[in-house]
């Protein structure tokens, strides 16, 4: 089986400007997923999807190009309203080869999953026969949801909410889990199906710790990230 990774990082976050190339921990951010992927003994190729020169001259010049490669977007393809499973939809004939089978995205601002982490969901993916994407836990129980209104109500988002029941014990709730964006792993030939919605139908979860599932969206998760690697957080 032939994975190809492909790791899009566009040019234009107006949170942190510059964000997928700006350092953590001394190392540009695009290139802690970048590194991981060309280093997993699985990928055979890596597809680095972008809108800038300058990024693409960062990723050849620290990776060299025995794995990696370039996909160039034009400005209509990296638009910020442009949703990543879109332009992989409709571009995906010129993204992969003819002999790419199998895709591993991972989206440059989750640095911290590793090549164990990517070969442990290829491997579920080769068992399961289906596709996969990466979760965590989330780090409060979710049962205690609750939308509000601008005067400040309350109403439950689901059933059996613990603030109505009175069961609010942690202990007692169940374990749930949100997508982390690390890793989706398909059949390339499932992204040409008119009937594919997200890159979670049919899918199975592989789960990653909390840490390794860091998402960067801002300045603070920036120095959170950073000092998780100082204190020896993250591999």
């Amino acid at each position: 089986m032939s994975i190809t990774a492909f790791i899009p990082a566009r040019s234009g976050s107006k949170r942190v400007p510059g964000k997928n190339i700006k350092p953590l921990a001394g190392k540009p951010l695009v290139l802690w997923s970048l590194d991981a992927c060309v280093r997993a003994p699985s990928v055979s190729r890596v597809i680095f999807s972008t809108d800038s020169e300058q990024y693409w001259d960062l990723a050849r010049r620290h990776l060299g190009e025995e794995k990696l490669t370039l996909d160039f977007r034009s400005p209509d393809e990296a638009g910020d309203k442009v949703k990543i499973f879109d332009y992989l939809r409709g571009a995906h004939g010129k993204i992969f080869s003819g002999s790419d089978t199998t895709f591993l995205m991972g989206l440059p601002t989750v640095p911290f999953r590793s090549t164990k982490h990517i070969e442990e969901a290829i491997s579920l993916h080769r068992t399961s026969q289906k596709p996969v994407f990466s979760a965590t836990e989330y780090g409060f129980p979710v049962s205690f949801a609750f939308y509000m209104e601008s005067d400040g109500t309350w109403a439950p988002v689901g059933a059996a909410n613990p603030m109505e029941t009175g069961n609010t014990r942690s202990q007692d709730q169940r374990t749930a889990y949100h997508p982390n964006g690390a890793i989706y792993v398909r059949a390339v030939a499932d992204l040409a199906k008119p009937d594919l919605k997200t890159l979670y139908d049919g899918a199975v979860a592989y789960v990653m710790d909390r840490n390794a599932s860091v998402d960067i969206d801002n300045e603070a998760d920036f120095a959170i990230a950073s000092a998780m690697v100082d204190a020896g957080l993250v591999a």
